[in-house]
């Protein structure tokens, strides 16, 4: 069993992996039963860099069965191997009764750790993988929108665009109801079934600079820039410009839209974009498993067209994206009778090839919590199981340190569930709260992480 306290990160893990053994003499009723391995008992599976971690292991003791054998331990060694294999300082001592031993030690780096205790004589040899997290919950600046909102954007002045609404603070500016909306900097899109507008932020209002009529239909994913949007509409993928105070429809190229979206809910398609070199994303399947698709699009003379590269097939499911970025995640796979949950990849399209820059395994502890991806950029989150419940004290979100070309994991609030993500902050609602319709965002640093 495991014994984990939910206002800290110290865990108590009780783990049986040795087996009981009698002599050749008069075995006693008890030792005529065939040992059973017991499973490896749910384990928080996370800490934080830069706060003393605390982790107490009971040893195996054994029947006796009737001779003097030893029956406790008589002493206890660990190695602790930080994200680079590098061995990292720990005390670890024996209890008062010899039944169990205390390690503590504090991990320097955002990774994952990897345990070591040996035990002595009996006691049995136990390893253990944790994750240490970068610990942001104090300082990452804070608000709250009293509503719900399944896709958050927030403009360059402070505006936050809540679905198909515009608000400063709790007061709605403009509202857009049944059309997709997608912000770059001061800028805010508004894609409907037949008209696209553009407005700008000025800090105090919303100034339309431009708007004009489509033939394309409704649109399943938006991509903005400033002075230029690429939309997936039902049936094609359009270019939209901006130039010299005019809004126009440039250009659309057909592509074929899948029977499943990308996530639940979620978007039929999402669009990757390095300079001239665009992608498509969307699910599709591999021998009966599921698959990313990525199929290529380059721009001619200002114009959308399908390139003649095939598209690529990774196995597993999207779980993330940003203009450039996409995330995605190999299935899960049955060990026994546990679940490995997995291995989060990072992608980057670069120059009309995706290109894989990192990736992290789960293990059987942590898992991603899969939340509707809605938003034009979604970044991946994750929480420790806490016996096969949710805890916000044990949540994370995906982050790339560019420097260590390694994928870490950051922690920013103890108080939101149903969390969403986004590379500049990160969102939910609150669940120490009478009202269902609080969210609460943090603000992600953008300081890089070693």
């Amino acid at each position: 069993m495991a014994l984990v306290r939910k206002n800290g990160f110290a865990l108590c893990i009780l783990v049986l992996l040795g087996l009981a053994g009698c002599s050749d003499e008069e075995i006693p009723p008890i030792c005529q039963i065939a040992p059973i391995p017991a499973p490896l008992p749910p384990q928080q599976a996370m800490m934080k860099v830069g706060q003393k971690f605390s982790l107490t292991v009971l040893a195996l003791t054994p029947a006796s069965c009737g001779v003097k054998e030893p029956t406790l331990p008589s002493s206890v060694t660990a190695e602790i191997e930080g994200p680079g294999g590098e061995p990292i300082e720990g005390q670890i001592q024996l209890g008062a009764t010899n039944t169990a031993a205390t390690l503590q030690f504090t991990p320097v780096r955002p990774g994952p750790h990897h345990i070591l205790v040996a035990f002595s004589q009996v006691g049995g040899l136990h390893q253990f993988d944790f994750h240490a997290v970068v610990d942001s919950s104090t300082t990452a600046p804070s608000f709250t929108l009293k509503r719900p909102c399944l896709s958050l954007e927030r403009t360059q002045q402070g505006a936050w665009v809540c679905d198909t609404e515009v608000l400063r603070g709790d007061t709605v500016v403009r509202s857009f109801p049944g059309a997709r909306l997608a912000v770059s900097g001061e800028v805010i899109w508004v894609m409907a079934a037949t008209e696209v507008q553009r407005y700008v932020d000025t800090g105090t209002d919303l100034v339309m600079t431009g708007s004009s009529s489509h033939p394309e239909g409704p649109a399943t994913f938006l991509l903005a820039e400033p002075g230029e949007l690429f939309v997936l509409h039902d049936k094609t993928l359009a270019r939209y410009t901006f130039s010299g105070g005019t809004l126009a429809f440039e250009s659309s190229e057909v592509w074929t839209r899948p029977l499943a979206t990308v996530g639940s809910p979620g978007p039929y398609g999402v669009i990757l974009r390095d300079g001239e070199h665009l992608a498509v994303v969307t699910r599709g399947s591999v021998n009966f498993q599921p698959a990313v698709q990525v199929c290529p699009y380059q721009l001619v003379s200002g114009r959308v067209q399908r390139t003649s590269s095939t598209c690529t097939q990774i196995t597993g499911d999207t779980v993330g994206f940003e203009p450039r970025v996409l995330w995605t995640r190999e299935p899960p796979a049955l060990v026994g009778n546990r679940v490995d949950q997995g291995v989060i990849h990072r992608w980057e399209w670069i120059a009309g090839r995706l290109v894989e820059q990192g990736s992290v395994a789960l293990g059987f502890h942590l898992q991603l919590t899969f939340p509707p991806l809605l938003n034009p950029s979604n970044v991946p989150v994750i929480y420790a199981d806490q016996f096969g419940s949710f805890s916000g004290a044990f949540t994370a979100v995906a982050v790339w340190s560019a420097e260590r070309r390694a994928i870490f994991f950051e922690h920013l609030d103890s108080e939101v569930e149903e969390l969403r993500a986004s590379p500049t902050f990160y969102w939910g609602k609150t669940f120490q709260t009478s009202s269902n319709d609080i969210t609460k965002i943090r603000l992600r640093p953008q300081a890089p992480v070693r």
